[in-house]
């Protein structure tokens, strides 16, 4: 019989670094804790953030009430409107019958042949204060005069006068 050499057979060819005895990688546990760990985090910063725009609707929303509530609280009255001559003039007389402060920013007075606009800087009228406004108009007798009044917050009040 022939004398056959075997060469020997490696049981196992691939590396040992492959093998699953050699595999090193997390355990479960400590997975499971870096996912715990990341939600939170990203938790924290979700709840910081969505406060921060509560906060910051929250105060638009306090400062436009208060706009609007201040806008209703103002009430002016228009006390007298009378024309007076050499020189021809116009004079306003107004009361601030709101229980808030207010600040007149233009009067407008319109007839029947133009417009003129007058801008007020020193308008600031305290509640149950009065204002007077004087200005050189030149007006002609039995004509109908619009009067526009408009305060700092927008609102207007008017009249119509007979000069």
């Amino acid at each position: 019989m022939k004398n056959i050499t075997k060469k020997p057979v490696r049981k196992n060819f691939k590396s040992k670094v492959f093998s699953a005895k050699n595999r090193r990688g997390l355990s479960t546990v400590v997975s499971s804790a870096l996912i715990m760990s990341a939600v939170s985090i990203m938790g924290v910063m979700l709840v910081a953030w969505s406060n921060t725009n509560l906060y910051t609707q929250q105060a638009n929303l306090e400062s436009s009430f208060s706009d609007k509530m201040n806008k209703l609280n103002e009430s002016l009255l228009i006390e007298n409107i009378w024309f007076g001559t050499n020189p021809n003039i116009v004079n306003v007389t107004i009361n601030n019958v709101g229980s808030i402060g207010l600040n007149v920013t233009e009067i407008q007075i319109q007839n029947s042949t133009g417009n003129l606009l007058f801008t007020i800087t020193d308008g600031g009228m305290p509640p149950s204060d009065d204002f007077s406004f004087q200005e050189s108009y030149n007006w002609n007798s039995g004509e109908i005069v619009d009067f526009r009044i408009t305060t700092e917050r927008g609102n207007q009040y008017t009249s119509q006068e007979v000069t």
